[in-house]
């Protein structure tokens, strides 16, 4: 009776990890406008605002492309490598892939998984 328990409890163990599922993780994907650029302490970091006209990006400050981002909920800063960070002007358009952590702050700011510049 032992040898049927402990058989069983094996088999549960090896079938669970012998999963078939290929399970990807979809991370979330943003696109926009880099409006305004930062290194302070070897943090580089891009803010993105998703809607932004040609005039407001040649007009505005950091403080005016705050007040654009209420409301734009996925409006939000961008830490990044040092080469991505001087490979991109302002103004481009990016599509980037993030991870699912943020730090909490207004605008927030989140991990960059991969950023790709779109003409």
């Amino acid at each position: 009776m032992k040898k049927i328990i402990l058989f069983i409890l094996i088999s549960i163990f090896i079938l669970a990890g012998c999963s078939n599922k290929d399970e990807k993780e979809e991370y979330p994907v943003y696109e926009g406008t880099v409006v305004y650029k930062t290194d302070q302490n070897d943090l580089y970091k891009l803010f993105v605002l998703q809607n932004i006209s040609e005039e407001d990006l040649k007009k505005g400050n950091l403080e005016y492309f705050v007040k654009l981002a209420q409301d734009q909920p996925e409006a939000s800063y961008y830490l990044v490598e040092k080469e991505t960070y001087e490979s991109i002007e302002v103004g481009q358009k990016v599509k980037i892939t993030s991870g699912f952590d943020q730090l909490e702050s207004f605008p927030p700011i989140r991990f960059v998984k991969s950023i790709e510049k779109i003409n």
